[in-house]
């Protein structure tokens, strides 16, 4: 088995800056009023108490009861300085789009965000600690949120079929600061606690009683309507009219504006409202009867074929409709003016004011687009899939089309951009909408659900997936998809323990001519195959010619998939290999935001430090990697990195605590459920490594403990790579039982087997022990003899870092040595050279220590130390300026501001922005 990045394989997860959203942004828009809307005093009234005070308040009603032009025409009477987030959900809405559309909505009020709302986003891959960790950070930047009062609308809620949502929701609710709330639309009421939320009186809710017109309302309606006559003209004016309208529809909104608007008179509306399941057949039959058929042939035409889009633009209706520019123009102005059912949403990313049907009214020209012109229903959501740069939409289209080659052609293609975003779970929930026959017999998607595996460390499903997607693609006829897909299996398989089966599949491969990709991903598996056979001598040719290959690639997802193990740093011939990929990832990835791309390359970077010796570097190299993966919402593969670098480089520095929870930390990352036999295979692996550094700080109870562990799961099916790895064990305990000869034994023996044991500096590390055993039993020119090879060998690492895990006990006792002849000068003063500076690392406080958060209003005791560009953005929020703003000033991303916010935040100790800029001003009038 191959050493995949210490069991953490590089997924294309966050290779690259967080990408444009991808939903329309009419999704996050409030309706804009609409002038013939009638004041409702007594409704408004109440929710505006409602919204100003409590947790949650609910509208749940069903179709026609003007839910959303209820809570439109409220929160256009919000107080000022409220934050308002806006979502319209559509039936395709899982928790990580919806999630993406709440970060989008409160962008422009600068949540003090000290995690990537972008990462958090995109870390939803359907697992509860997931959806946990984006409420709470969530939740933490609403309350630190500078706004008297916000809240967050969900419009159209009963179209989410997601589970994750609700529960994400009940979380939110269970800790919403005060100063914030959330307004739920929709019709019927969401899985959510209410009962506990009604209990408490948290809860205010709007039902079909309080939303239905009153006499008053009705008339004023009626005079609204009516030609020639003003609001609040009397009660006299049409004061039958409004009677006969409000008897015949029961107050039921969408009656009331059926009968005016076909035709202006109060006395057209049909029977009284029905109740239940009856009311939206009875809208769907009066739209058909008495409003669409009404209408005039062109228009009636345009609204038929326009059905098939969520909305409605001008560009996209004259995509759709065949109508000319000018033509759907004039169209799309009578639908507003007439109020046909529509809601204003403002502008689309083309800045073009988009028109959105009312659910009912598109669902009555749908049936009958269907029903008088069935052959177009296919071709008009075919042409509304072109013009959609929302995939999931796009998606849809074509599956309401039945054309599963164009939608799997459309997945294909920008399936891969949705995982260098991380958004595996959104990928798999649009493969789960194919249906099965389709989804079996698909070599694109087997090869996208191989991909989602792979992301999720899911081998045994990669390698299945993968497999059937090649045999497919090559029946198929598409050699190029078929060898790319072999190419990832190679590694797969390699990642999986099937070792023999990798280096058969890759010699086949080599057979062919491959494209780069292909022929990155080989060179690379051969460096792993090496690394599987113990063959470490043999690592860094093949390491060379891959990164020779993916420096022609300005793909960051190959890049990242390309990344080296960490287990390649520190064997011979390797570091100008991995330097040159530090390098090259450097220049492709810009330094904000921070990517996973560019925080893995600080992350080899610091190894390669550590290596060379240079470990106050590596610490702190390993002090931003931290920073970085903490916004980033620490992605598992970069936290794998992180983990084993800061473990050795904390044990170099004698802190135990930090060194041993770094192992931990590692041990626990194998416990992820979505994987497949992983810790089963690498549990040894991990254990011994904590082992090691516990042997690094002579913590005798937990090398025996690890011991104890190892023994206890010895079996002859072990992977022989971990068996021999772990040689110089038996030398250790003996070691730290003072029995010197049997540790120099079993030392020596290990070193007989230099290609096994050669991994993280342990053949250097090894020598060392050896000869301390044997100068422990006066046996000087056997440890000579022992010693000579080290210079050789730390030239082939590229440093003499390793040395340094020998812990402070040997190299003391060898420095304290009088070599005489038996060392040339130069050893004997390079053995007492690094036994002072090891004695000097551990005997010397943190450069830059890491500081625990601190309580909301607390002050650091030592004076913060901000860069220079930190000290201009807080001057800058001092002075009241937005993010925006302050992005303009200083010629940076949005992103960029945020980060420098979060350090901001994190280095006072201070949680929101106004703490921020109080302790600015303070500053400022006690130095003046």
């Amino acid at each position: 088995m191959s050493i995949i990045a210490a069991a953490h394989p590089a997924h294309p997860a966050h290779p690259a800056a967080p990408a444009a959203p991808g939903f329309a942004l009419t999704k996050i828009q409030p309706p804009r009023p609409r002038g013939r809307l009638i004041a409702r005093p007594r409704l408004e009234q109440q929710l505006a108490q409602a919204l100003a005070m409590l947790p949650l308040v609910l509208v749940s009603a069903p179709a026609g009861f003007g839910k959303t032009a209820a809570i439109a025409r409220q929160v256009g009477q919000l107080g000022a300085g409220t934050a308002l987030a806006w979502i319209a959900v559509d039936e395709d809405d899982d928790l990580g789009r919806l999630a993406a559309c709440v970060v989008a909505a409160l962008e422009p009020f600068d949540l003090p965000w000290r995690t990537s709302p972008e990462a958090l986003v995109a870390m939803q891959d359907g697992q509860r600690e997931a959806r946990q960790v984006l409420a709470s950070e969530l939740l933490n930047a609403l309350a630190a949120t500078d706004v008297p009062r916000g809240l967050i609308v969900f419009d159209d809620l009963h179209r989410v079929t997601d589970p994750a949502v609700f529960e994400w929701l009940d979380a939110l609710l269970e800790r919403l600061p005060p100063h914030w709330g959330l307004l739920i639309a929709g019709r019927a009421d969401p899985p959510l606690a209410l009962a506990r939320l009604r209990a408490r009186g948290e809860l205010a809710e709007f039902r079909q009683d309080a939303l239905r017109f009153d006499d008053d309302e009705v008339a004023d309606l009626v005079r609204l309507r009516a030609q020639g006559l003003p609001a609040g003209a009397g009660d006299a004016a049409l004061p039958e009219a409004a009677r006969a309208l409000l008897g015949r529809t029961q107050g039921w909104p969408a009656g009331i504006n059926l009968a005016l608007a076909h035709s202006g008179r109060p006395g057209a509306a049909g029977q009284p409202a029905p109740a239940g399941s009856l009311l939206e057949r009875h809208v769907f039959d009066y739209l058909t009867v008495e409003v669409l058929d009404n209408l005039e042939p062109a228009l009636r035409d345009f609204l038929l074929r326009c059905a098939v889009l969520p909305e409605l633009s001008l560009s996209r209706c004259v995509a759709v409709s065949g109508h000319s520019p000018a033509q759907a123009a004039r169209q799309l102005e009578e639908i507003e003016r007439r109020g046909l059912f529509v809601s204003v949403r403002g502008a689309d990313a083309g800045s073009e004011t988009v028109l959105c049907l009312h659910d009912l009214f598109r669902d009555c020209l749908a049936q009958r687009l269907r029903s008088e012109l069935p052959g177009e229903w296919p071709r008009l959501q075919r042409l509304a899939a072109d013009s959609e740069p929302d995939l999931v939409r796009r998606v849809g289209h074509l599956a309401r089309a039945a054309d599963w080659p164009a939608a799997e052609a459309a997945l294909y293609a920008q399936g891969p951009s949705l995982l260098a975003r991380g958004a595996v779970q959104p990928l798999l929930r649009l493969i789960e909408q194919f249906p099965a026959a389709v989804r079996e017999a698909s070599p694109r998607l087997a090869h996208l659900r191989g991909l989602c595996a792979w992301a999720h460390w899911d081998i045994l499903t990669m390698c299945q997936c993968l497999a059937q997607a090649a045999d497919g693609h090559q029946r198929h006829g598409d050699l190029a998809a078929a060898q790319r897909a072999r190419s990832l299996l190679v590694l797969g398989l390699s990642a999986g323990g099937q070792v023999p089966r990798s280096v058969a599949l890759l010699a086949q491969l080599r057979r062919q001519t491959m494209d780069l990709d292909a022929e990155v991903t080989a060179w690379q598996a051969e460096s792993w195959h090496a690394l599987a056979a113990s063959r470490t001598g043999d690592v860094a040719a093949p390491l060379g010619r891959t990164m020779e290959l993916l420096a022609r690639s300005d793909d960051p997802v190959l890049w990242l998939q390309a990344v080296p193990l960490t287990s390649f740093v520190g064997l011979p011939g390797t570091a100008p290999a991995i330097q040159r990929y530090i390098d090259g990832a450097l220049r492709l990835m810009p330094e904000e935001p921070p990517s996973t791309l560019r925080v893995m390359a600080h992350a080899l970077q610091a190894g390669l430090w550590l290596g060379q010796g240079r470990v106050e570097e590596a610490a702190s190299g390993l002090a931003r990697v931290d920073a970085d993966r903490r916004w980033l919402n620490r992605p598992p593969n970069l936290s794998g990195y992180y983990h084993l670098f800061l473990g050795l480089t904390q044990a170099v520095l004698g802190r135990r605590e930090a060194a041993l929870a770094a192992a931990q930390a590692r041990l626990d990352g194998l416990d992820d459920e979505r994987t497949s036999g992983r810790r089963e295979v690498w549990l040894n692996h991990f254990l011994y490594a904590r082992l090691r550094l516990a042997m690094m700080l002579d913590d005798a109870a937990t090398v025996q403990a690890m011991a104890d562990a190892l023994a206890l799961r010895a079996s002859p099916q072990e992977l022989p790579f971990f068996v021999r790895e772990r040689r110089p064990l038996a030398g250790h305990q003996a070691a730290l039982a003072g029995h010197w000869a049997d540790a120099a034994l079993h030392y020596a023996r290990a070193l007989d087997d230099e290609p096994g044991i050669d991994l993280y500096g342990q053949v250097i590390e090894t020598r060392l022990r050896c000869a301390h055993a044997l100068v422990m039993t006066r046996r000087l020119d056997e440890a000579a003899a022992v010693l000579r090879p080290l210079p050789g060998r730390l030239a082939a690492a590229g440093g003499h870092g390793a040395v340094f895990f020998a812990g402070s006990r040997v190299l003391a006792g060898l420095a304290a040595v009088p070599w005489g002849a038996r060392l040339a000068a130069g050893e004997a003063q390079a053995l007492q050279h690094w036994s002072r500076q090891l004695h000097g690392l551990r005997g010397r406080p943190d450069a830059r220590p890491e500081v625990p958060p601190a309580s909301a209003g607390a002050r650091p005791e030592a004076g913060p130390v901000l860069s220079p560009r930190e000290a201009e953005v807080l001057a800058r929020m001092a002075a009241g300026d937005s993010n925006k703003l302050i992005a303009r000033a200083f010629d940076l991303s949005p992103h960029t501001v945020k980060r420098h916010v979060a350090n901001i935040l994190d280095k006072l100790g201070l949680s929101s922005r106004g703490q921020a800029a109080a302790w600015y001003r303070g500053q400022r009038s006690g130095n003046g």
